[in-house]
């Protein structure tokens, strides 16, 4: 591997000046960081690429708790191609009320359903590093191919769901609904904004950015 040093760009929301994260991620070699009024997310990279929402393991609680983090949640996976939530600390460790199968319960959805990736760290420094990896692997990619999606499905009705996924936004519920309502991938792939936006579940941003991809 080289040793030449990737330059990155990370957007810091002016909220998260106090906490610290700044400093760390501007003693990284590369890393230039700006400061923003962001609409949704802690951080991000890129025009509408990479927003990272960083939870410590205590707020995490609470915002299941109360609700706040599936707001959050689905106006960073509307804003931005890659969402993620980050959790810094040992969620098993925080004093809380929050039953433990509510909080596997919160992790499976997050991580199964909603469409926003979530990962761990275990502490702030641990953070930076994660931040300054996605940066880079959303700059300037891994330095190597890789298969995007390896296990193709044998049968006709899953290869069908598996070729919709391939497109921006769209995951396993949307796939179906697309199936359910077009009948075919070449009708899902031959629809215009207007047919796109008759589906449940399509917002304006989901349908512009999978008209733009497909070259319509």
């Amino acid at each position: 591997m080289g040793t030449d040093i990737e330059p990155v760009t990370i957007t810091v929301d002016s909220r998260e000046s106090r906490s610290g994260m700044l400093a760390r991620l501007q003693r990284i070699p590369g890393v230039t960081v700006t400061q923003a009024e962001l609409e949704c997310a802690d951080y991000s990279v890129g025009e509408d690429i990479l927003g990272v929402e960083r939870k410590s393991a205590n707020d995490f609680c609470v915002s299941i708790m109360d609700g706040r983090i599936f707001g959050q949640i689905a106006l960073i996976k509307a804003k931005f191609s890659h969402a993620v939530v980050l959790v810094e600390g040992n969620l098993r460790q925080v004093q809380s009320a929050i039953a433990p199968e509510a909080l596997d319960g919160a992790l499976s959805y997050i991580a199964l359903l909603s469409g926003v990736q979530i990962l761990q760290s275990h502490d702030a420094d641990h953070t930076a590093a994660l931040l300054h990896r996605m940066s880079l692997h959303v700059t300037h990619g891994l330095g190597y191919d890789i298969p995007l999606r390896a296990a193709k499905p044998k049968d006709d009705g899953s290869l069908h769901l598996y070729l919709i996924e391939g497109l921006p936004g769209v995951g396993p519920s949307l796939a179906k609904a697309l199936l359910a309502h077009f009948k075919t991938p070449r009708a899902v792939f031959a629809a215009t904004a207007a047919d796109l936006s008759k589906v449940k579940g399509f917002g304006p941003k989901t349908v512009a950015r999978i008209i733009e991809i497909l070259g319509h």
